[in-house]
């Protein structure tokens, strides 16, 4: 995925179909976790013309105080703290949620659950792609719009299979 995330003109059309998916939505800012998915973040509050903000793993002394939270991830099932400064974002914010990949949602929700310390709502979540290998029992959430759907992987002829996302359905 790095090799995708890394070619600013493919995530720039991304971020142009994440724009049109939420575009009538009435966002006030784009948000990501710090991982590769961080150019689609930009790419997509670029296309909406709105601001990035980034979910840290470790708190940063310099970003002030913050509001921490652990949640479980959906692809280790395990156990992770993730943090959001206090001026990162106003309270009430209307929040597009951006990834680079989804397995279970873990992430996300944990995203969702952070919001919820900033009395913000979640005006939507797109991920470029979604694990196909997980049960819809599995999931942690149902209402996201994904670009690409990871159907397969067979690491010993080092293969990969890819469908249209969900997106693609409406």
């Amino acid at each position: 995925m790095s090799d995708l995330l890394g070619q600013p003109a493919l995530m720039n059309e991304a971020g142009k179909i994440f724009a049109t998916a939420f575009g009538n939505m009435n966002i006030d800012v784009v948000m990501t976790v710090e991982t590769k998915g961080i150019p689609l973040a930009y790419a997509t509050g670029a296309q909406l013309n709105l601001p990035v903000v980034l979910v840290r793993r470790d708190h940063q002394a310099t970003e002030g105080s913050a509001v921490s939270i652990n949640y479980v991830s959906g692809s280790h099932k395990s156990l992770h703290t993730m943090s959001l400064s206090r001026r990162a974002m106003r309270e009430h914010s209307r929040v597009l949620i951006v990834d680079d990949f989804m397995k279970a949602g873990g992430t996300v929700q944990g995203m969702i659950d952070l919001l919820a310390e900033f009395n913000a709502t979640v005006a939507g979540v797109g991920v470029l792609v979604e694990s196909g290998s997980v049960d819809s029992e599995e999931r942690l959430l149902t209402d996201y719009v994904s670009l690409a759907k990871l159907t397969a992987v067979d690491a010993k002829s080092r293969q990969i299979s890819v469908k249209p996302g969900n997106y693609f359905d409406l």
